[in-house]
């Protein structure tokens, strides 16, 4: 006869509202979000929790459901397995409790206290804007303002211009667009300070959030006609900084269907964020030259990149070895968990422009948790590698996960290589669009954030900090001793 499982309910981890209370060995006490529960058990998430507990380990648990307790006893760990959750290293952790939950008591109050705060949040909402900060509000009106009648106003231009001449219609939109641009970047930069220090005055996450809601709400429609801007905030791949979103910002032009969302595209793409990205470009093909131009003949250097995105230095490094033509090869790893960016990158650099350069490159598809968690098979691959570099990855990755990926890139290195960790600083003066407008959140680390990454390496490693002419992209280089 089989068994009938007692039934396992799962929880909405967006909105943790069920967690578990617990010390650990050190007497620490912890709070977790509980991933599901049954009437005889429940598995909760703890970063780096594979560190800290075993299978067998006893725990003595409160089970949480909205702030109340509904549980109390012993729980054996039954199960640990890793994952890798928003760029974070979690283990879910499996516990069996001694004695048995009631399960009907917490369904019936789960309905009861879910309807309550559903209903809290409708009165509340009613009266967000009475909360908004006035200055805020103020700007935001105006900003409103200054933007549709520009708008409306190049709408009319436009209009006259299509009605003009053949011959001269171009220079008329080209003279059009030079000018809407110059004030409406210069509009946008100016508003976009005073939101920052605005906000900078904000004590809660409450605050930021209706604050943000307003924003979009209102002045929305006008950002989304920019190309980056609207790539950031619909993440049709489910995340911001993709492939295309790098590419945007390469072309650096007027993208749109008409003049004022290729107005708002460049302004978008002239910010100093976006500067940094074309900058960071130049200062990663530096670093893979100076692998290549230090080779003596005959020798072979290699270069691993991770998160390589569309890998547009390494079509400018083929580029130049074309020219150069030394007689020594430069095996290249370029790794990266999105099939399209490496579809794209495999188009790129297959150019028979590029071909003959001395340059091996292998395009990699590979889940970055992978590494992180060091279960890589195939780890050979990356291994004895002169220079790896890892640009615009690490900002979406915690403390914990960045420094683990540091760990294990750090073993792939020869004696002398060099791992570049790349990271946006503190100084973004397009942080504030970026999160309340695209909700593009990136982890900005300062110098010396950067450098605790790397406290778990061996004392004799050198740490050099570097940045990118516009100061917004810090670089951590780690030199291997020889």
């Amino acid at each position: 006869m089989r068994l009938r499982r007692d039934p396992r309910y799962l929880t909405d981890l967006r909105e943790p509202k069920k967690t578990v209370q617990f010390h650990d060995f050190q007497g620490v006490e912890r709070t977790c979000p509980v991933r599901d529960f049954s009437r005889t058990g429940l598995s909760f998430l703890l970063e780096d929790g594979s560190l800290i507990f075993r299978i067998g380990d006893i725990l003595e648990i409160r089970f949480f459901s909205y702030e109340k307790e509904v549980h109390f006893g012993a729980a054996t760990i039954v199960h640990i397995q890793d994952d890798c959750l928003d760029g974070k290293v979690i283990s879910r952790i499996g516990c069996h409790f001694e004695n048995p939950m009631d399960i009907s008591t917490i369904i019936r109050g789960d309905k009861v206290k879910q309807l309550r705060n559903e209903y809290t949040d409708f009165i509340q909402s009613l009266a967000v804007e009475d909360n908004l900060n006035e200055e805020f509000v103020h700007l935001t009106s105006h900003l409103h303002f200054l933007l549709s009648n520009f708008r409306k106003k190049i709408k009319e231009e436009e209009e006259k211009i299509s009605r003009e001449d053949e011959r001269i219609r171009s220079e008329l939109i080209e003279t059009l667009r030079t000018m809407t641009f110059e004030a409406i970047n210069e509009v946008t930069l100016k508003y976009c300070d005073q939101f920052s220090r605005i906000t900078a005055g904000f004590s809660d996450s409450k605050e930021h959030f209706i604050h943000r809601e307003y924003f979009q709400k209102t002045l929305n429609e006008f950002f989304l006609a920019s190309k980056l801007f609207n790539r950031a905030y619909t993440k049709p791949l489910g995340y911001a900084g993709d492939y295309e979103m790098m590419n945007i910002i390469y072309r650096n032009d007027f993208e749109g269907d008409d003049v004022f969302s290729q107005v708002m595209s460049k302004v978008d793409c002239e910010g100093s964020a976006a500067l940094a990205v074309r900058n960071r470009r130049e200062y990663l093909l530096g670093k893979i030259l100076s692998v290549y131009n230090g080779l003596e003949e005959g020798h072979t250097g290699k270069v691993v990149s991770v998160a390589c995105g569309p890998c547009m230095e390494l079509g400018d490094l083929l580029k130049h070895t074309a020219e150069a033509k030394r007689p020594v090869r430069l095996d290249v790893v370029a790794m990266d968990q999105d099939p399209h960016a490496l579809a794209y990158a495999g188009q790129m650099l297959s150019s028979p422009a590029v071909n003959d350069t001395g340059v091996h490159i292998e395009l990699v598809q590979d889940n970055i948790k992978n590494l992180i968690i060091g279960r890589k098979k195939e780890a050979s691959r990356y291994a004895n590698a002169d220079l790896i570099y890892s640009a615009g990855l690490c900002d979406y990755l915690s403390a914990n996960a960045t420094s683990r990926l540091i760990g294990e890139l750090y073993r792939y290195l020869k004696p002398g290589g060099c791992l570049v960790i790349g990271n946006f600083g503190p100084y973004n003066p397009q942080r504030f669009k970026m999160e309340y407008g695209a909700e593009w959140f990136l982890i900005h680390r300062s110098e010396e954030e950067l450098k605790d990454l790397a406290r778990g390496l061996p004392e004799d490693v050198v740490l050099r900090m570097e940045k990118e002419p516009e100061g917004v992209n810090l670089f951590l280089n780690i030199i291997k001793p020889r």
